[in-house]
């Protein structure tokens, strides 16, 4: 049931829906019979079409008379051409005084403006409904954090520049890597083979860096660097073998505890290929010593002999 007191529309109107005619003469309005409606205190319709109809036809009617009045939405964004949403106005409310008379601080939806101006709700609850409000983005009184024209276009310009000093910083480092990979030769050299090294290190995953520190024997202590800044300051004493090893540690350190496959193949097993590792061999000396640790797990030593 929709409540008259907030409707729109003049209620006495006969004219507003011919067919419908006045509020005040109709069946449907829970005024109208108190003994069938005892219980609802506010006047409200029953007839939610006949409701909207009258909703319609005074908003049409409010437009014919006031073409100027500007069109808001209470939804928050609007596509163009379609009434203003909820973050391009600013609608003024109605201060309510105190009943002790007491002044109260106005907020800001409250503070009255020279860009104020009528506009008509075209949709939600208060549909029809004629309000204050202030779409001028450029009011001081509820946009005062809005920047002025002349500062936007100072901070476009200086955007415009820093985008322009970017582009080139990084057109020219870009022109740097290329001719540094036109003079690389093979083998790469122990400095070369660092800087891959420490890039590296720098992106291991959460989980690698405890393993590669472990590996390389390497212990990060309270209060001391982490194991990653550790590990960067230890290779810088390997010497290109020792480097190289490294690089092929790190790029197959996931495949040691689980399979990784690119192109379909285990990384660690094509690897085990290249090096003629005896993959079978390894294996059956890992059973071996695992069988050997059950073993002694399960025998248990002889229970001696106590005194009579």
């Amino acid at each position: 049931m929709l409540q008259l007191a907030s409707a729109p529309f003049d209620k006495q109107d006969e004219t507003l829906v011919p067919e419908a005619g006045s509020c005040v003469n109709c069946p449907k309005r829970t005024g109208f019979n108190k003994l069938l409606f005892p219980d609802v205190r506010k006047d409200s319709c029953t007839s939610p079409d006949c409701f909207r109809a009258k909703i319609d036809a005074s908003v049409k009617r409010t437009l014919e008379t006031k073409p100027q009045l500007i069109q808001i939405s209470a939804a928050w964004n609007s596509r163009e051409g379609a009434p203003l949403g909820r973050n391009q106005y600013v609608e003024l409310e109605v201060k309510k005084p105190k009943p002790n008379g007491a002044s109260t601080k106005l907020s800001a939806v409250q503070k009255p403006c020279d860009k104020m101006t009528e506009a008509i709700v075209m949709d939600g609850g208060k549909r029809g409904q004629v309000v204050k409000v202030c779409a001028d983005p450029t009011c001081r009184v509820h946009h005062p954090n809005t920047p002025s024209p002349q500062q936007v276009e100072r901070e476009r310009a200086e955007e415009r520049k820093r985008i322009e000093k970017e582009k080139l910083a990084i057109t020219t480092r870009h022109r740097v890597l290329a001719t540094i990979l036109q003079r690389v030769s093979a083998p790469l050299k122990k400095a070369d083979l660092l800087a891959v090294a420490h890039y590296l290190i720098g992106h291991l995953s959460y989980s690698q860096v405890p393993t590669l520190a472990k590996r390389h024997k390497v212990e990060a202590k309270k209060d001391s660097p982490s194991a990653q800044e550790l590990l960067a300051k230890q290779i810088i004493g390997y010497d290109e073998s020792e480097l190289s090893k490294l690089l092929l540690e790190i790029s197959l350190l996931d495949s040691a505890y689980r399979r990784s496959f690119i192109s379909g193949c285990d990384v660690l097993m094509e690897a085990s290929k290249r090096y003629r590792v005896d993959t079978d061999k390894i294996q059956k000396a890992v059973l071996k010593e695992f069988g050997s640790k059950r073993n002694k797990k399960t025998i248990k030593p002889k229970a001696g002999k106590t005194a009579a």
